[in-house]
């Protein structure tokens, strides 16, 4: 994908600078992770089909892959007999994730992308304790999509799970189909699905962004679990989604 000066200029850098100054990328996204040896990761290089290797730093790999620093980090090929695009699993552990979880990143070639050429992201697993902070995923992804746009990755995807109506949570529970689209995750919605719940404002809505816009509560009272894919191409729905939601979340914490 080609990178857009102008976007980057206008609005991730400032972006980037404002993650970066939050409380939370100051304690935990400063590149200080590990190897399954528990020796200081200092480099990531993820092999491409041909030509040179895709080589990252730990900040960036923690960037990219929304690691917190401490983590312990290995990588692992998976073809495409997993519930996963086939492509390299960057999984991790640490002291934010669930009782018997890891979380992980699956870096791989999308079909619309350079045949031989790395290009998307996976989001394959993401299961946060409660003493996780909070903010930790909005952080996260935000220097996640911020890495991957400039690197030339196409989209980011993951199964969003879960289904309402959403209440009070517990540890347990599974409400990625409510928060993901809240960063700028979206997808197609069937017009049999909305007409299980008539709103006159969703006639003629085809994604869940059409819906959360159409229709403020709609989704999180009726929607369900589905893929859904974040945009990286410059100025994508998908961006001036999340750049609104960060930039509010971060002024709130600012206050």
């Amino acid at each position: 994908m080609d990178i857009n000066s102008t976007f980057n200029a206008r609005n991730l850098v400032r972006l980037e600078a404002a993650l970066l100054a939050h409380p939370v990328a100051q304690a935990y996204f400063q590149g200080r992770l590990f190897d399954g040896y528990g020796q200081p990761l200092r480099e990531l290089n993820i092999h491409h089909t041909e030509g040179p290797p895709l080589r990252l730093n730990a900040a960036t790999t923690g960037r990219l892959c929304m690691i917190p620093d401490g983590s312990l980090v290995t990588a692992t090929r998976i073809d495409d007999r997993s519930e996963a695009p086939a492509g390299v699993d960057i999984h991790y552990s640490n002291i934010f994730i669930q009782n018997g979880q890891h979380n992980s990143v699956v870096m791989y070639r999308s079909q619309s992308g350079p045949a031989m050429w790395i290009d998307a992201l996976y989001i394959r697993n993401v299961m946060l304790a409660p003493q996780a902070p909070p903010r930790l995923t909005s952080v996260a992804f935000g220097l996640m999509a911020i890495a991957a746009y400039r690197l030339g990755f196409q989209h980011i995807s993951l199964l969003a799970a879960g289904g309402g109506p959403l209440r009070e949570t517990s540890e347990d529970d599974l409400i990625g189909y409510a928060v993901w689209p809240k960063l700028g995750f979206d997808a197609e919605v069937a017009s049999v699905e909305l007409d299980r719940f008539p709103n006159p404002a969703l006639t003629g809505a085809a994604t869940v962004q059409d819906v959360r816009k159409n229709a403020p509560g709609w989704w999180e009272e009726h929607g369900s679990g589905r893929t859904m894919l974040f945009q990286l191409a410059a100025n994508s729905r998908s961006w001036s989604i999340l750049l609104n939601y960060l930039y509010t979340a971060l002024m709130e914490d600012a206050t």
